[in-house]
């Protein structure tokens, strides 16, 4: 670390997130972000999201990264973590709905039926249908929580969903199941009760309240052909997740970078704007490094690394959004003020795609900074 008075400008303090692209969907996103998502941020997290949020990340071509693919640089992965960055340093609640979405749209995408994928990509990328999602059970341990059963040409779904965000939003729910041969199915229902998702129920959540999170049953559904989107053998699904998993999601350099951006405004005192920038630093040497390794490692190699530099991460947004309570003092209690709203965001991103190694991982990370400040101590 340089030496530096408290508030003094080093070289990489405000270098967290890459400079702006010039590509077409990344500025039509910061133009969004910046008119409409932030400054309803504090609204929108005391009510609900908008649907009107998802449909201008929409128009803007923001629901269609998964499957974007630009002309030369930036590659098509920096332009999606690009726009997850700058959607989720303006509105985390609306980031997690628009998050939901690419799951799905990757399904569409790869779907081996011609008539199905081409029924659905098109208006899933453009984002005038919007998708979420409801496969989280099949990381669970134990028996199916969702089962899938052959009924006249078609499947029937039987289970519960657990977890289910953007209900009353989305347009279609991406649902996951597990067959009698050992076989995860996808099928594309509409996200509805009339669809037959039935006992609804909302979860109250302090994180993400906004977001429309439920639960909902499956008794017999019908999935008509024109509806199943995948059939993938579950060792090969589940080793493919396996490796996704440990991986830094973008979304919380942005929620940093929020949190940075709050500790280095002018008005905070000398050692605010010093902690800002050395998070801001600290945070950017994690970034290369979770990038590099998304960029020029194969995904099954490294994963000790990719979870050490999650937690991590996690541990640093976390720290960032409880210094801002601290910067702005009582305002922060407030509902919906921004340090309430980056707390929140900090501690989602904790439990996002959750496994017990990254639960390890995280613990780690925390037992690690734990024992440097006590070794700091006179």
């Amino acid at each position: 670390m340089t030496s530096a008075g408290p508030g003094a400008a080093r070289p990489a303090a405000r270098r967290l997130l890459a400079a702006p692209s010039a590509d077409p969907v990344a500025v039509r996103t910061r133009a969004v972000a910046d008119t409409l998502l932030a400054p309803a941020a504090a609204a929108t997290a005391v009510t609900q999201v908008p649907r009107s949020h998802l449909d201008a990340l929409g128009a803007a071509g923001a629901l269609g990264t998964a499957v974007y693919r630009p002309t030369g640089l930036p590659t098509a992965a920096q332009v999606q973590r690009e726009v997850s960055e700058t959607i989720a340093a303006a509105d985390g609640a609306t980031w997690c709905v628009y998050a939901q979405h690419h799951h799905p749209l990757r399904e569409v995408a790869a779907c081996a039926d011609p008539g199905t994928r081409d029924r659905w990509l098109g208006p899933m990328a453009q984002g005038r249908v919007l998708a979420a999602v409801a496969t989280s059970h099949l990381r669970r341990p134990g028996p199916p929580a969702v089962t899938a059963v052959r009924d006249r040409g078609g499947w029937r779904l039987h289970g519960r969903l657990a977890w289910l965000t953007g209900w009353g939003l989305a347009d279609v729910v991406l649902v996951g199941a597990v067959t009698a041969d050992d076989r995860v199915l996808f099928a594309l229902l509409d996200c509805a009760e009339s669809a037959g998702l039935t006992e609804v129920r909302e979860h109250r959540l302090w994180s993400m309240a906004a977001t429309r999170t439920v639960s909902a049953a499956l008794h017999g559904v019908l999935v008509p052909p024109d509806r199943l989107i995948a059939l993938h053998p579950l060792p090969e699904w589940q080793r493919s997740d396996a490796m996704r998993r440990p991986n830094v999601n973008p979304g919380v350099f942005g929620t940093i970078a929020a949190a940075t951006r709050c500790l280095t405004d002018a008005e905070r005192s000398p050692e605010y704007r010093e902690l800002g920038m050395r998070l801001t630093e600290e945070a950017a040497a994690l970034r290369t490094t979770a990038y590099r390794l998304m960029d020029e490692v194969p995904p099954h190699e490294e994963s000790a690394q990719r979870l050490t530099v999650r937690a991590a991460t996690l541990e640093v947004a976390c720290r960032a959004a409880t210094a801002c309570v601290a910067a702005v003092g009582g305002a922060a209690a407030a509902s919906g003020s921004l340090p309430a709203r980056l707390t929140a965001d900090a501690a989602f991103h904790l439990v996002q795609a959750q496994t017990p190694e990254s639960r390890a991982a995280t613990g780690a990370r925390m037992l690690a900074v734990t024992a440097a400040a006590a070794g700091e101590r006179p």
